[in-house]
């Protein structure tokens, strides 16, 4: 999710909290805050609803040292990168986090990944990757789990697939050969573990999705620079069209976050560029040129989700943001865990009510290595849910995500109240935890 704390409004996480969770752990896709010991310690100050855990990012690592380059790094540059994790470690991170699917850390070979995992495997870290690829943008989605498992397996720490899918038509069904490429490491002796929000529909930025990686190579400026370039413009309008089929067309592309004209948020590119008289690749680029932005795509199929789901190593998680009521995000900030129990328990049975529990609780505690928490268990910290089961309903919709869940009737952080009868107490009851390397 993403970093609580600020604004003062968002301390609370009550998007989290109304919905059962107790524990987040941010710094996801390679993005985190630097240094990692101010926020921690901001986190301390100020106070949070939920207790917090931070990663170290391979993105923040990457572009303080060598920016948005499209190259690999120098042995002194290397070093530095590994000196950063160090640092981040010791500070207080869980492990590091990697998003190979984004500029910088797209510029990114396997061995220097393997080398950054390696610094944190040394204070006992965790690596959690969103995948070079989820789709048929570059490698294919196979390669890059393959990918994730080999650093896994040089580096000698556990490996978490964050948000694991088959994103777009390219690589639907592929979910079983995903399971089995995953079985088959752990029954190695390798530690594999994944995540997964139960919706059909990813969020990421407009750019990520349709802007091909050589165009962002360098930064921003340079990436405006090729968009008004007559040359480098022909080719970003030939090449797009592409992408955009692979996220499933121009109208599953919805705008819900763009710093430019928060007006338009809601609208789907196909709409925008109907409204503009544009091809949908040129309206991206207007889109993209004018503001940074977030957009949700549906882009997944109900069989391959899930497939995931049924696996005893994948958790729940929102990959999702500390949101206000009425904010136009993705539904999953506010109802992930509702909608795996309403829909996939109570409604569907696909799941039992014990396995959906676990892959809420014990199992991300345990894979994340925080230390007598996920159970209720005699000298555990007293983080509980009470719930019902009849009552669990997530109200957040593609079209109005920013509602809380309901049917959590009580929420307990580290023995207080912070929902009660339903009702949030506003205590800010959580604590920052700190990773096994914290103060080597």
């Amino acid at each position: 999710m993403g970093p609580p704390g600020d604004p003062a409004d968002q301390r609370e996480n009550l998007n989290y909290l109304m919905q059962g969770v107790t524990t987040v752990a941010t710094g996801n896709d390679g993005s985190s805050p630097w240094p990692i010991a101010d926020r921690l310690a901001q986190w301390r100050k100020n106070g949070v609803g939920t207790n917090v855990a931070l990663y170290v990012g391979f993105g923040s690592v990457r572009q303080r040292v060598l920016g948005s380059a499209d190259r690999a790094p120098t042995a002194t540059e290397l070093a530095q990168e590994e000196a950063l994790v160090a640092q981040g470690m010791r500070e207080g991170a869980i492990g590091i986090s990697t998003g190979l699917f984004y500029v910088p850390q797209s510029f990114s070979q396997t061995p220097e990944v393997v080398a950054l995992a390696k610094v944190a495997a040394g204070y006992g870290g965790i690596y959690d990757t969103h995948l070079r690829d989820e789709s048929s943008y570059t490698v294919g989605l196979k390669a890059a789990v393959a990918e994730a498992i080999e650093i896994g397996r040089q580096a000698q720490l556990p490996i978490m697939i964050s948000h694991i899918k088959c994103l777009g038509a390219d690589v639907w069904g592929e979910a079983p050969a995903i399971v089995q490429m995953i079985d088959r490491a752990r029954a190695q002796g390798l530690n594999v573990v994944a995540n997964q929000y139960p919706y059909r529909a990813s969020l990421t930025s407009l750019e990520a999705a349709v802007i091909p990686n050589w165009a962002e190579a360098g930064g921003r400026k340079q990436f405006l620079a090729r968009i008004q370039s007559p040359a480098t413009h022909q080719r970003l309008l030939r090449e797009i069209p592409a992408l955009i089929a692979k996220r499933g067309g121009p109208g599953t592309l919805v705008l819900v976050h763009y710093t430019a004209d928060p007006s338009l948020e809601g609208k789907s590119l196909a709409g925008l560029a109907a409204q503009w008289h544009l091809s949908p690749a040129a309206a991206a680029l207007r889109i993209c040129a004018k503001g940074s932005t977030g957009v949700v795509s549906h882009n997944m199929q109900e069989a391959d989700l899930e497939t995931f789901m049924r696996q005893d190593w994948v958790a729940t998680a929102s990959d999702g943001e500390s949101a206000r009521p009425g904010t136009f995000t993705h539904p999953r900030s506010f109802g992930t865990f509702a909608v795996k129990l309403q829909r996939y328990v109570a409604a569907q049975r696909t799941l039992t009510l014990a396995f959906a529990v676990r892959a809420a609780t014990s199992l991300p505690a345990a894979i994340a290595g925080f230390d007598h928490r996920g159970l209720v268990a005699p000298g555990y910290y007293a983080d509980l849910v009470v719930f019902d089961l009849a009552q669990v309903a997530s109200p957040a919709t593609y079209g109005h995500p920013g509602q809380y869940a309901r049917g959590f009737v009580d929420v307990v952080v580290n023995g207080q109240f912070a929902v009660r009868d339903g009702q949030p107490t506003h205590r800010l009851a959580g604590k920052v935890l700190l990773g096994p390397g914290a103060g080597h």
